[in-house]
């Protein structure tokens, strides 16, 4: 006879909580589903071939074939399982195999000899296998789980009393009064028939701790476990079974009762290869544990009490049966009793720790909300919330104190209309635009650096604004805004840029009459110095130049940072500033003996032309420093995607690499001997680079030592004018000049440098629009190319000179060729440039056509024999008459500046106040006035509207010399005639008196000649 016993094939779940996860190689382990597959086809046929249909032989062979298989398969997937698995998970499948190996051999032996188990030939078999339950059970109880502490461990034990008990009791009636009437039968010793009683006892304890091991696995490990102790009722059922039928002696080897061994074989290799849960929280684990066991472990331990009672009332015991069974009675109801007063007064100390944790949880929630309040109401800055229809919801302390409105006054009103300031018209601020709308509807942070809100007294305060959306569980709610008064850092704004204002006025005005007196003596006006007082001058002279820099590059640094310097951009062609920035730094080229090229120059950015122009030549000032005499400097300009992309590069000896960030910061040259030999405040780069990020571009240097040095600089791209179309015009009241030439690039390019100038511009490209333009718009002067398609420029002039409203127009020609290729065009015409035009001599000639003081036209300068050649008007070298009202307060700088124009042969009539300039200007009827904004008793503005109203003196060409840096608005105010705008300390005195001998010269010199 056959018997097995699945108890000894026990298999554990993967790593049990707190067992190393690396202990078991997830790639090496075998993967369920081949398993499953085999389980699926055993039962099968198994099934199949112990059918009554089959003959008796097939049917033993079959039971036989399947036990021993699925024992095989069960021993080496728990071996597998043992060598994997980390050392203390080992340990029970070691028991599991010990006890598999000795049920396999107790089967085989059985088998082979045929022993009866109720003999004593049986002997053997039996101890083998009531070895192999206790090594069963110690490898089950030997299997991690998760560890029961107090009333837990408590209601586990008495669990398993009373499970073990109603299923002994259940035993007891079925198999010992079988076993118990079978003495008189049996053949073997007392130790024989004491195993042969002990075994159900045996199989009653497996089942039990089958079930605690279900009962203390984690959440993860339950399926596992779960396939474990479903086992055990199979192996129970089939070997009660065998106990009750070998009592009675009818059992029969081959029949359907050997499926609950071969399915128990199966069933726990299926678990021992299914793939282990993930880790999880050890605390996490126990919570699953004791839901399992309050709400599964009181259905099995009563499910199984109940079971056991029907099953004694129906087939109890008798004599000594019955008395062990009342024993037994008593202990499983004394057992189940105890289990309800421990979960009883469990669930009450778990009551009070929830009731006092509640409390916990509340106190700690008013504790936070308390200092969440106070954390609000403490803050400086004023914060309120609103809804989503922009309702007031909460607003701190300082909010109230603030705007003047206690909090119940300002609860449920919309913030929008009740705290926005209406504008200078006022207009109420519009909904759409606002920030807390912004956080509301679009859900984004908004920011308002500048606003006002109204006070309850309606008084306006300025603030800074935060708003912030509201979600909640993704939702926009509302929006918390957060709203600081900064009128204090306003006044310190004001008084900061009053301060630089002044220290501005105050440096510049002493540092430009000290650097014009040492420019008089080192030029000779106090006569020839000695040759060593000559070297201290120049020293002196130098020093002078090298702090006026300083300063002024202090002061622009100062202006970019404080937001008081903004720039003004307008879409502008490249080539003008390129141009204009080469023609400036033309003179230090020339005397450090660099040549200076300008290559391709395309695209228009949009710039503010004096902060772009002034950053070139900071480029082009350095490149020029570092270049070796001879060398040259090349500016180019390419248009790139969205930018426009300008490149300065020298020849020169290069920067090293750790250097190339570092020359943008303040102070810093590539070696700090630079500073002395080369000259500069190591100011330039850093200035350059804050206007260029102004500007939304960026700056960078590429250098190759020995080789030479690029500087890039990346502009935003404006859209080119397109064929036919107008330039916008400047400013409305300055004086109108209309520029029409084919080439939409030129058009873009003159009136840029004409805006520039105080004109107000306007051009087309089309010859028949242009004459329309000038019956409409009687601009003050026209510059006009001949060569162009459809109407021709010399039919525009023809077309002027005939009309009684336009012949007296002032027309500037601009051609490739010289006047003397069309004489009747030369003598219809103001003043003649022959191309290329620099900005210098298109300014010249507007200023002199729309001064209107021209004695003679073009025509007759060529009748007179003038060459292109000759000398330009602007040259300083030749003397002229003129006289020059100088507006300054500063006495000395007033002595060195009328010396340096005295020089230049002007006549220099002097004023030392707004009153004194007034008084004069009709008395000396000046050619140029020059002017300080500065003034004892008023500005440069009241000068200005003095002249304006006094007819021979609103023409008055102006040059406005001021330590005072002048934003767009106001330079559009100090119009007159011709204005050139100049700042103390960034141009000498001699810089000055050039300009002025310009303006001069386009005013006064008759015939005009030509100019190339």
């Amino acid at each position: 006879m056959l018997r097995s016993d699945a108890h000894a094939l026990a298999v554990a779940p993967g790593p049990a909580a707190g067992a190393p996860v690396s202990a078991v190689a997830p790639a090496r382990r075998l993967p369920p589903w081949p398993v499953l597959a085999v389980w699926a086809v055993l039962v099968v046929v198994v099934v199949a071939l112990l059918s009554p249909a089959a003959g008796p032989q097939v049917r033993q062979a079959t039971s036989a074939v399947g036990l021993t298989c699925g024992g095989l398969l069960a021993m080496a997937t728990a071996l597998r399982r043992a060598r994997l698995s980390s050392p203390r998970e080992a340990r029970p499948w070691r028991w599991v195999v010990a006890g598999s190996g000795l049920m396999l051999v107790a089967n085989t032996w059985s088998s082979v000899s045929g022993a009866d188990p109720l003999s004593d030939s049986g002997l053997y078999v039996n101890v083998c296998i009531a070895v192999a339950l206790v090594f069963s059970t110690l490898g089950i109880i030997s299997f991690p789980g998760v560890r029961r502490r107090g009333s837990d461990l408590v209601v586990m034990a008495l669990d398993g009393v009373v499970a073990g008990g109603a299923l002994l009791l259940i035993t007891s009636a079925v198999v010992y009064s079988e076993l118990l009437s079978s003495d008189a039968r049996s053949t073997g010793g007392t130790l024989n028939q004491a195993l042969n009683l002990a075994f159900p006892a045996l199989d009653v304890v497996l089942v039990t701790v089958a079930v605690m091991l279900a009962l203390r696995a984690r959440k993860g490990d339950r399926w596992r476990f779960g396939l474990i102790a479903a086992a055990y009722p199979l192996y129970a059922f089939s070997d009660l079974a065998f106990a009750v039928e070998a009592a009675r002696g009818s059992f029969e080897f081959g029949t359907w009762l050997d499926l609950g061994w071969i399915l128990g074989w199966l069933t726990l290799a299926l678990a021992a290869v299914m793939p282990p849960p993930p880790p999880a929280p050890a605390e996490g684990s126990r919570r699953d544990v004791v839901r399992l066991t309050d709400v599964v472990g009181t259905s099995i331990v009563f499910g199984a009490l109940a079971v056991a009672t029907a099953v004694q009332v129906l087939a109890g015991g008798t004599g000594r049966l019955q008395t062990l069974q009342s024993v037994l009675w008593v202990a499983v109801v004394v057992a189940a009793g105890a289990r309800q007063l421990v979960l009883t007064l469990d669930n009450h100390a778990l009551r009070r720790g929830l009731e006092r944790r509640v409390a916990e949880q509340t106190a700690d929630l008013r504790r936070l909300a308390r200092q969440n309040e106070v954390l609000v109401t403490s803050v400086g800055d004023g914060v309120y919330g609103v809804d989503h229809e922009g309702r007031v919801t909460f607003v701190n302390p300082s909010a109230s104190h603030l705007l003047g409105w206690s909090t119940e006054e300002l609860i449920g009103r919309r913030a929008h209309e009740f705290f926005h300031a209406p504008d200078d018209e006022g207009a109420p601020y519009p909904w759409a635009g606002c920030y807390v709308h912004e956080a509301i509807v679009h859900g984004d942070l908004a920011t308002a650096e500048e606003d006002e809100y109204l006070r309850a007294d309606g008084s306006r305060f300025p603030v800074e604004i935060t708003a912030s959306p509201l979600v909640d569980d993704g939702n926009v709610r509302g929006a918390v805004v957060t709203f600081r008064d900064v009128t204090q850092r306003r006044e310190v704004d004001r008084m900061k840029n009053e301060f630089l204002s002044v220290v501005s006025h105050e440096l510049r005005t002493p540092l430009t009459s000290i650097r014009g007196s040492l420019g008089l003596l080192g030029g000779g006006r106090m006569g020839d110095l000695p040759p060593k007082a000559l070297t201290l001058v120049n020293v002196a002279l130098q020093s002078s130049e090298r702090l006026t820099r300083l300063i002024n590059d202090l002061l622009d640094i100062e202006r970019m940072e404080s937001g008081t310097k903004p720039m003004e951009l307008h879409p502008t062609d490249v080539r003008p500033l390129l141009e204009s920035a080469a023609d400036q730094i033309e003179g230090m080229a020339g005397q450090a003996g660099v040549r200076v090229v300008v290559g391709r120059a395309e695209g228009r950015a949009m710039v503010d032309e004096d902060r772009m122009i002034q950053t070139l030549l900071n480029l082009l000032g350095n490149a020029i420093k570092f270049s070796e005499r001879g060398g040259e400097v090349r500016l180019d300009a390419h248009v790139d995607g969205p930018e426009v992309h300008l490149r300065v590069s020298d020849d020169g000896r290069g920067i090293p690499a750790e250097k190339l960030e570092s020359v943008f910061e303040r102070f810093q040259q590539v070696d700090s001997s630079d500073t002395r030999q080369k000259g500069g405040t190591g100011l330039g780069l850093t200035i350059s680079r804050g206007i260029v990020e102004k500007h939304g571009g960026r700056i960078w240097a590429e250098s190759e030592l020995g080789v030479g040095t690029t500087v890039h600089v990346t502009l935003p791209a404006a859209a080119r004018l397109s064929s036919g179309a107008e330039t916008p015009p400047g400013p409305s009241d300055a004086a109108t000049v209309l520029i029409c030439d084919d080439d939409a690039t030129v058009v873009e390019q003159f009136c840029a440098l004409l805006r520039l100038h105080g004109f107000r511009a306007v051009g087309v490209t089309d010859g028949e629009r242009a004459l329309e333009l000038v019956r409409s718009e009687r601009p003050r002067a026209v510059v006009l190319d001949l060569m162009m398609p459809g109407t021709t420029g010399a039919e525009v002039l023809r077309a002027l000179r005939a009309e009684e409203e336009t012949h007296d127009v002032p027309v500037v020609v601009i051609s490739g060729m010289g006047p003397e290729a069309d004489r009747e065009a030369a003598q219809a015409t103001t003043e003649w440039l022959v191309k290329p035009v620099s900005e210098t001599r298109l300014v010249n000639a507007v200023s002199l056509a729309v001064a209107g003081r021209v004695a003679e036209r073009v025509g007759s300068a060529v009748a007179a024999g003038a060459s292109a050649g000759d000398r330009s008007p602007a040259s300083p070298a030749a003397p002229a008459a003129g006289t020059v009202l100088l507006v300054e307060d500063d006495e000395e700088l007033a002595e060195v500046l009328g010396a340096t124009l005295a020089d230049a042969g002007l006549t220099v009539q002097h004023a030392a106040s707004v009153s004194g300039a007034v008084a004069l200007g009709p008395e000396v009827r000046p050619d140029v006035l020059v002017l300080d904004m500065r003034l004892p008793d008023g500005t440069g503005e009241d000068v200005v509207a003095a002249f304006t109203r006094r007819w021979p003196l609103a023409r008055t060409p102006l040059v406005v010399y001021s330590a005072v840096d002048l934003d767009r608005t106001r330079r559009d105010g100090l119009t007159l005639g011709p204005t050139v705008f100049l700042t103390k300390g960034e141009t000498t005195p001699e810089s000055l008196r050039d300009q002025v001998l310009s303006l001069v010269r386009a005013v006064t010199t008759a015939p005009r000649r030509t100019t190339t």
